[in-house]
């Protein structure tokens, strides 16, 4: 049985770590100069040659609007085709004079406040590079019930997929972040008014209501931020190829 377990871990694991991985840098920036400053220096090392020959991802530079109880006002976004290639990232960059510069500034303009390191799952509606305004829906569940949670997630797909006008995905955390928090739900929109559209029929969509009944057996949900793509760098890959894994 020990030795089953092994095997099934194992598997899991390699599985997990061979996804997409994204990454969340929280900062905390106290006014606009410095958001201004920081802006500033990741367009600059994002059009360094050092960028275009090293990079391979995407990186999304956002500001969060509804943050609950967390003081960070901005995080980086880093989705990346394995966390192999993310640290090497990291570890290139810190030691470039591009990423140097970038770095220095960063320190001089903000505060950090976590990390966390995501593997992500699934993608569900409909993916588009377009989706700039996003809900993150923080929950925890036992491994042993997260196959019945997916199973769930793609029924409301199936259900919603003709008139759900955004994306949403199933992460699970890997390392960082709150010790209660084990996944996240992002939902993904174009406009605040495609948002504001869809989450105001939330309460009457069956579909919706179904959905939500049955997944509050199998997890608990911790909460929700909402944010938006202050700034997008995607000359190596893009949030489409990211969410359908295809980095070809």
């Amino acid at each position: 049985m020990k030795k089953l377990f092994l095997i099934l871990s194992i598997t899991i694991s390699g599985f997990l770590y061979s996804n997409p991985m994204w990454t969340i840098y929280d900062i905390k920036v106290e006014n606009p100069q410095a958001a201004a400053n920081i802006i500033s220096a990741t367009d600059e090392l994002m059009a360094s040659s050092f960028a275009k020959e090293n990079f391979k991802g995407s990186l999304h530079l956002n500001a969060y609007l509804a943050n609950g109880e967390s003081e960070a006002t901005h995080f980086f976004a880093v989705l990346q085709p394995s966390l192999t290639e993310h640290m090497e990232w990291i570890t290139s960059s810190q030691q470039s004079e591009a990423g140097q510069k970038f770095f220095n500034v960063l320190r001089n303009n903000s505060t950090s406040i976590s990390q966390r390191f995501n593997t992500f799952i699934q993608t569900y509606g409909n993916p588009s590079n377009d989706d700039v305004y996003w809900i993150i829906h923080e929950f925890y569940a036992e491994p042993s019930d997260m196959e019945q949670f997916l199973k769930l997630t793609q029924k409301l797909d199936d259900e919603t997929r003709d008139t759900f006008p955004g994306q949403f995905g199933v992460s699970q955390v890997m390392f960082g972040g709150s010790p209660d928090v084990s996944h996240l739900l992002t939902v993904g929109y174009s406009s605040i008014a495609e948002l504001e559209g869809w989450e105001d029929q939330v309460a009457t969509n069956p579909a919706l209501q179904k959905y939500f009944k049955m997944a509050d057996r199998v997890v608990d949900w911790k909460g929700s931020k909402l944010l938006f793509n202050a700034r997008i760098y995607d000359s190596a890959s893009d949030l489409e190829q990211f969410v359908t894994k295809d980095f070809e």
